[in-house]
Formats: structure tokens, C-alpha cells, sequence
């Protein structure tokens, strides 16, 4: 047989196998319960829809139906699971549906390189030491950088609606990312990150940039072909390492060099105590620097994104009611006693879940879930908040309906419905089990505090210029949110037309 036909067979066969490999799940998945075909994960791409659609038009029928479906992401057939007693099985079996981040899921990929190996995603005894460490700064904080920061967040925003400018229109979601930034840097990173004061921030400025070539649709769906050597992933490599050795260095310049690690509480601090008492070594240390960055900003980045898309949805309703509810509170602590501000939070993180489709568990054994799905071994199991979330079995036929006034009429109320649907895992954005949500206080304290400094100043609608729609995947808020402000503190507002519209 010539050499050039025996190579052309071998490419034909070697592709053939590829390509069943994403067509069709491996034969030793579970045989009752559907298959969500796999151009599914390729249509918010080709057909500009978001994950909502994505979910309502191809997934929900068999979610609800059998409460699990296999499904492909990241290169690999996976299980995808809704139903809450489905999920509290496996959060309470975390020995079994093991966590497994992208260190271990896709180890030679720029977003495992850029995440590393963290108290997130860790898994046994490595976890354990590094929720030792980080827990008690993260439920006990100081929450005066939140006050501070909600204020420049208002002064960012009055720059671009004063009366004497030409704008109506205000993209939200690059202030918002600022806020959160500089939030978390001066609560759990002891420094300032600065995006709030000043127009240009170097760290800024490559956070941006590597998140882009991060998050790029094609390599988060196929991630093995960050093996390749294609020159564009390699320098995002070199660009990811570069980052971390800053923000490290960052912390070193802040926290070491003057010793405040040694007097101060920030989960930095914890780290490096750690790292100098040969707890964790200095890959940990900085892998789980870069989370708590990464974490600390990005999810309450999409949580007060879709609570600002809410109230300006409902601003003659639920924004004026809130208004009058924390207009006449003037000390922050009180907030967390404020039932209609926290009824929406609440509902708003229960509708639109901020951390939507998370697949990071992987069975260490054959094992199965609820009576009759065999799951095989070192097979990843992950979920889907969404219908967690909006299962009327839980939350009654009003479930698909946003309505605050679900969770009642008083703070012990609320707290104890919050608490009860996070037991029985049909309140799972703060996941459940042992791996629930550290960062769960910090975040809820840091949208009480910045709802309560902006609804005080402006009130805000939708901008009809904005094309409602809501991110293709993963991480769930609208896209490129854009709203109208209207000072409250000025007897008239005037609204001069946008110049382009």
C-alpha cells in the first residue's frame, strides 16, 4: 500500500473517531435518561440566542422530564443534572461527586493555567487546608470599603448623565466590573486596585485583555486545543502568567515588603501566614490570590448587573418601593433589616441565578444518582441552577414569575424560607453541602450597601436603545446593560437626546 494512502487512511479514520467522540456520548453512560445533541452547545454562536432560549427551546423538556441529561461541554460528554434532590445527593456526597476544577478537567488549557489550583475547586485534605485558612476572612471583613466604593460608583456614573452632556445612554457593565474590582482588592487583597479613581490602570488594562482571549468561545468549547502550538494561545499563556506574577507581586509590594500581612486580617494576609509557616506552598499561594480576585469580582459583577437590569424593569413598582423602604435609613449595618431590599436580592439571585451552568464534580467510583441513573466512574457531573431554581415543585406554579414578595413580610420569615431552599438544593446559587459559597455574606452585604448609596441618588430605566438579551452561556446577566439615570438629588432633570439616536 503507498505511504500517502495509508496516511490519508489513517487521517480519515483518526478523524472519524474524533468526530464520533463528539457526536455521540461514550457507551457506558446511563441509557435512561436523554441526550441534549451536541451542536446545542454551538447555537448561541450561530444563531445569536442566549442561554435562556438555548434552555426553554432545547434543554428544559428533558430536564424536566427526567431531571438529568447527558450533555456535551468542554470537549467531553458530561451529565448535567437539575432536579434539587438530585443535587443534594451530591453535594452531600462530596467523597463521590468529587470536585474537580480546571486544573484537573483541562490542566493544559490557559484557563486552568490562569485559575490554578484553589480553595474553589480543590478537593480532600488540599481543601480542607485551604478553607482553614480563608474561611474566618471571609465571613468576618471590613465592609467600610463597600460604603466609599458605592459612592465613586455614583460619581462614575454622574460624570456621563450630567444635563450639559449629550448622552442618555450609560453602559453600566464597565463601571460595575470597577466597582467590584476595587471592592474586593480593599477587602480581601489589601490594596486598592484604583479602576474607581483613576482612567488608566495597568492591571486593569491586562485583566481585560486575557479575559478576552481566556473566554473565547471556540477554545472554551474545544480546550484541547490549547496543546496545539498555535501561536495566539501560547502568548495568551505567556500573558496569563504574566498577570498572576503582577497581581502576586502586587500583594507582595502591599502586604509583605511593610509587614502588614502580620497585622492585618485580609485573606492575603492568610496566605502568605501560611505560605511563610510552610502550610501551602507559592503556586498555592497565588493560584488562590488569583481566585479570590477572579471570584471576589466577577460573580458580584453579574449579580449587580441583573439587580440593576431588575430594578430599572421595574423601576415604577419595586425601585420606587425600595427607594422609600432605605431613603430613610442612614446607617448601612440596618440594611440587612430592610425586607423589600432584601426580598429583591433574594428573588433576583433565585431568578436569575449568577453562576448558571457549573460543571466541576467528577464521580471517583460507579456510582448512582437518586434510584435508577448508574453514573460510571471519572465521568463529571455538573448542574443547572436555572431550573433548580424555577422548579415549581418548589417554588409553585408562580415559579417562572419574578415576584419578591415570595420570600414574606418580615426579615425572620425570609431568612428561614432562604435557609429552607438552600437545605433542599432548589436554592442553589450559593451551591450547597460542605463547598457552599464562602464569599455568601460578603456578597450580600456588598449589594445592600451599593443598592442602597445609588437608588438613593438616581433612579433608572431601561435605555430603549438596549436589546434585551442575556450571556450565551455559563455566568448568566444581560449583555451590555445599558439604563437612563435620573438624579433625585436635582429638583429638574432634563434629558437631552442621545446625538446618535
Amino acid at each position: 500500500m503507498p505511504l500517502v494512502l495509508l496516511i490519508l487512511i489513517l487521517s480519515v479514520f483518526t478523524f472519524s473517531v474524533f468526530l464520533l467522540k463528539i457526536v455521540f456520548p461514550p457507551w457506558n453512560f446511563p441509557r435512561n435518561i436523554p441526550t441534549i445533541p451536541f451542536y446545542t452547545v454551538f447555537l448561541p454562536s450561530i444563531l445569536k440566542i442566549d442561554q435562556i432560549e438555548l434552555y426553554e427551546t432545547y434543554i428544559k423538556e428533558s430536564l424536566e422530564k427526567h431531571g438529568a441529561v447527558k450533555i456535551f461541554f468542554g470537549s467531553r460528554w458530561n451529565i448535567l443534572v437539575s432536579r434539587p434532590e438530585y443535587l443534594t445527593q451530591i453535594f452531600r456526597d462530596e467523597n463521590t461527586f468529587a470536585k474537580s476544577g480546571n486544573q484537573k478537567k483541562i490542566p493544559h488549557s490557559v484557563l486552568a493555567a490562569y485559575t490554578g489550583d484553589n480553595v474553589i475547586s480543590a478537593h480532600g485534605e488540599v481543601w480542607r487546608t485551604y478553607r482553614t485558612i480563608m474561611t474566618t476572612p471571609l465571613q468576618q471583613f471590613d465592609d467600610t470599603p463597600f460604603q466609599k466604593n458605592a459612592k465613586l460608583f455614583c460619581k462614575l456614573i454622574e460624570k456621563q448623565v450630567s444635563p450639559h452632556s449629550s448622552v442618555v445612554d450609560v453602559s453600566v457593565s464597565p463601571l460595575i466590573q470597577k466597582l467590584t474590582l476595587d471592592n474586593i482588592s480593599q477587602v480581601l487583597l489589601g490594596f486598592d486596585f484604583g479602576t474607581l479613581t483613576q482612567d488608566s490602570v495597568p492591571l486593569h488594562q491586562k485583566l481585560t485583555e486575557i479575559k478576552r482571549q481566556i473566554f473565547h468561545p471556540l477554545f472554551l468549547t474545544f480546550p484541547f486545543l490549547d496543546r496545539l502550538p498555535i501561536p495566539e494561545r501560547q502568548k495568551s499563556f505567556r500573558e496569563v502568567e504574566n498577570f498572576r506574577n503582577i497581581l502576586v507581586n502586587k500583594v507582595q509590594e502591599e502586604l509583605i515588603k511593610n509587614y502588614q500581612f502580620e497585622q492585618t486580617k485580609f485573606a492575603s494576609s492568610e496566605l502568605i501566614k501560611a505560605f511563610n509557616n510552610n502550610i501551602i506552598n507559592y503556586k498555592q499561594l497565588s493560584d488562590n490570590i488569583v481566585i479570590l480576585l477572579v471570584a471576589g469580582h466577577e460573580n458580584p459583577q453579574l449579580l449587580l448587573t441583573t439587580l440593576l437590569y431588575l430594578l430599572a424593569k421595574y423601576s415604577g413598582t419595586w425601585q420606587n418601593d425600595i427607594y422609600e423602604e432605605v431613603v430613610k435609613i442612614t446607617n448601612y449595618d440596618d440594611l440587612s433589616n430592610a425586607v423589600t431590599l432584601n426580598a429583591f436580592i433574594f428573588e433576583a439571585i433565585r431568578f436569575y441565578p449568577p453562576l448558571n451552568t457549573i460543571i466541576n464534580r467528577c464521580t471517583t467510583k460507579t456510582c448512582r444518582l437518586g434510584n435508577d441513573i448508574t453514573i460510571p466512574k471519572n465521568v463529571y457531573v455538573g448542574y443547572n441552577n436555572y431550573y433548580a431554581t424555577h422548579d415549581k415543585r418548589f417554588w409553585g406554579s408562580t415559579a417562572d414569575e419574578f415576584d419578591p414578595r415570595r420570600w414574606g413580610t418580615d426579615m425572620d420569615t425570609m431568612m428561614k424560607q432562604w435557609r429552607r431552599h438552600k437545605t433542599d438544593s432548589s436554592m442553589t446559587s450559593f451551591h450547597g453541602g460542605k463547598r457552599a459559597c464562602l464569599g455568601e455574606k460578603m456578597a450580600l452585604v456588598e449589594m445592600r450597601v451599593t443598592l442602597w448609596e445609588l437608588l438613593k441618588r438616581y433612579k433608572f430605566t431601561l435605555s430603549p436603545n438596549w436589546k434585551e438579551q442575556f450571556t450565551p452561556a455559563g455566568p448568566l446577566c444581560p449583555v451590555n446593560l445599558q439604563l437612563n439615570f435620573q438624579d433625585r438629588t436635582r429638583d429638574e432633570f432634563e434629558i437631552i437626546p442621545n446625538s446618535s439616536a
